[in-house]
């Protein structure tokens, strides 16, 4: 019995359509953007984490996003799952200082909950001030 190359090739792509499905994009999948303020000011540069909550029964992929003049995007990374989340954000001043090109850290990681939308929006988030 002879196995043609085509024949090889269709039973491959068979085999594998069910995994492709399973790996791609999914309608859960959203994209955030908005701006990331520290006491009510932007943050010049940092990196925003999103991690679905899974003490709250969500899960799912994490996320990262970075911080420029104040605003972020995860549409340049995996994007997010909507539901419970953990959010840590790292800020900076923007100046650079020796090897680290971010600058020198504006706050200690600022970490809170937040509940994710379910579609593509815009969200803001306010690192406050601590009282000395």
């Amino acid at each position: 019995m002879n196995i043609l190359p085509s024949q090889v090739f269709i039973a491959l792509i068979w085999l594998a359509a069910p995994l492709l499905i399973g790996c791609g994009p999914t309608n859960s999948t959203i994209h955030l953007h908005g701006h990331v303020t520290y006491d009510g000011q932007p943050v010049p540069n940092g990196t925003i984490y999103f991690e679905p909550d899974t003490t709250a029964g969500n899960s799912g992929h994490g996320s990262v996003a970075i911080i420029r003049q104040g605003a972020f995007d995860t549409s340049e990374a995996l994007g997010v799952v909507g539901g419970p989340h953990l959010v840590r954000i790292e800020g900076y001043d923007g100046i650079a200082h020796g090897d680290n090109s971010d600058g020198q850290p504006l706050f200690p990681t600022f970490e809170t909950k937040a509940e994710l939308p379910t579609s593509s929006t815009s969200i803001d988030f306010d690192v406050p001030k601590k009282k000395r």
